[in-house]
């Protein structure tokens, strides 16, 4: 919307014309009651049009009314008619009262309608301001509601063009959204927003641009509203308006200040969300790196401190090995080089799993027999736990990688191991419902505690209070197993068992066999 000095007068001719027909009309109305219908004193009819005029076109333009219906009865019902001159006293009164109340009640309607105009200006100025909140609040980063507020600031407050700049300084300014487009126009005045204590009216002030000289006459002018965030400016909210629209009214300059205000905000919010996350990942990859660190510092130089050890022992000549000694110091080495080996496959496991690396090659699989085959290959590592193996009567098969699996089922076993006294009872079970396959692997052990079940399937993580023969663990066990399943498109959750101790159940899609023992693939390239 644009106003020019052609919309102005337009306005004025339009308030003239306007007072003509309501004087003239009032005329007519006094002349039928007074000479017709011979009523005396009929002048108050001339405040209805003064009234009208109010309404309509404002106080200023009610006083005009009012001094014209003045002049007016006076001119033709006043004795000696068709003349300025009152030839009674009170004529005299009565002019001046017409005169009077018509200038009161003509101030008094626009007043009325002052406030009227004031409110919807004000309404106005909410409603473009709740857009821009609204703008900032909806989107994820200010910057992508920078081109929305644009062109809303330059329909609400008559500019011709509005962009807003972000940058330490004007010269360094890279724009950010721009309502027009093509090249910046080159205005022959600059105005900057000056802050007012009260912030109601804030004032614009002429910055003179040195080395400038004009080349020709100027139309439009510019107006830069800084932006500003903890007292360090980030930008600056521009505007080109023209000059015959005159300078900004005061909601339209109390609107481009709060939006300035509410951009810079936003931008430092989005600048501490930033940081805020920044420090998190910085905190979460020490925390990884300290996790792993002392893994690698415990974990991984335990067996092999063994192995070391024994290999060592074995090649002194020095010492004289029976043969059940030497069979014991072997198998010691082979346990120890079984549990590195796991620990740098949990590692490994888990780096494809973050990786999004794993494709599982899924295979119609008999559940009966993969778990026996699991736990009677696990036997060694499970010394001194009696596990039992229930499967469901004509369970159908189920649908999962059989390496995944296997190692699944074996990490769950050794977590058994680890944190459970020796001679501890543990079950593996398998059972079907709603086209579903349900393992649980169960103990007898002290189990963990509620708090830490939500938690026992994140990385690296290991509840303080639980107790185990080996007294520590990586913390990645679980984490793969979780990564596994849902890599073959089940799920994994813990609870406690009707052992007495910790519970993880399994679930997996079940299957029906393929023809001529085709597998499914549903990996996906990382």
């Amino acid at each position: 919307m644009r106003i020019d000095l052609g919309v102005r007068w337009e306005r004025v001719a339009r308030a003239a014309a306007a007072q003509a027909v309501s004087l003239l009309v009032a005329t007519l109305v006094v002349v039928v009651l007074e000479r017709a219908l011979g009523l005396r004193q009929a002048s108050s009819v001339y405040l209805l049009a003064v009234a009208t005029v109010a309404i309509g076109f404002g106080s200023v333009a009610a006083a005009g009314t009012a001094f014209g219906a003045f002049l007016t009865y006076n001119f033709l019902f006043v004795q000696p008619l068709y003349t300025f001159a009152v030839g009674e006293p009170s004529g005299i009164l009565n002019l001046l009262l017409l005169l009077v109340v018509g200038v009161l009640i003509g101030r008094l309607t626009g007043l009325q309608r002052d406030r009227a105009d004031e409110a919807l200006r004000r309404e106005r100025e909410a409603r473009a301001m709740f857009a821009v909140t609204r703008a900032l609040a909806s989107r994820r980063r200010a910057r992508e509601a920078l081109p929305t507020i644009v062109e809303r600031l330059a329909a609400e407050t008559r500019m011709s063009r509005v962009w807003i700049g972000l940058g330490p300084t004007t010269g360094q300014e890279q724009v950010a959204a721009d309502s027009g487009a093509g090249s910046f126009p080159d205005p022959g005045q600059l105005f900057v927003l000056r802050r007012t204590p009260d912030e109601q009216r804030p004032e614009w002030v002429r910055i003179n641009q040195p080395g400038r000289a004009a080349t020709h006459k100027a139309t439009e002018q510019l107006y830069r509203v800084p932006i500003s965030a903890e007292k360090e400016e980030i930008g600056s909210l521009w505007a080109v308006r023209s000059i015959d629209a005159g300078p900004p009214l005061t909601e339209e300059s109390r609107l481009l200040a709060a939006t300035a205000d509410s951009v810079g905000q936003s931008i430092l919010r989005d600048r501490l969300a930033v940081q805020a996350t920044e420090r998190e990942i910085a905190l979460r990859s020490d925390e990884v790196k300290t996790a792993l660190l002392d893994s690698v510092s415990h974990d991984l130089r335990t067996p092999l401190a063994t192995i070391r050890t024994a290999a060592g022992s074995l090649a002194d000549t020095d010492i004289a090995w029976s043969a059940d000694d030497r069979e014991r110091t072997a198998r010691q080495i082979d346990v120890e080089a079984e549990r590195l080996n796991q620990i740098v496959s949990n590692l490994l496991d888990m780096s494809r799993i973050q990786a999004g690396a794993l494709r599982p090659q899924l295979e119609i699989l008999p559940p009966n027999e993969v778990l026996k085959a699991v736990v009677d290959r696990s036997t060694r590592s499970l010394a001194g736990h009696a596990v039992r193996v229930e499967v469901a009567q004509d369970l159908p098969p189920l649908l999962a990688d059989p390496i995944m699996l296997e190692e699944v089922i074996v990490n769950l076993l050794q977590n058994v191991a680890r944190y459970t006294p020796a001679g501890t009872e543990a079950r593996v079970t398998a059972s079907g419902d709603n086209g579903l396959i349900a393992i649980r692997v169960e103990d007898a052990g002290p189990g963990v505690r509620p708090e830490a079940l939500g938690k026992i399937f994140e990385k690296f993580y290991r509840d303080p209070s639980a107790q185990g023969r080996s007294g520590r663990g990586t913390g990645l066990g679980l984490a793969v197993v979780k990564g596994m399943v849902e890599a073959m498109g089940g799920t994994v959750s813990a609870g406690r068992s009707e052992l007495g101790g910790l519970a993880v159940r399994i679930e997996l899609p079940g299957g029906s066999p393929l023809p001529d023992g085709d597998s499914l693939d549903q990996g996906t390239e990382p």
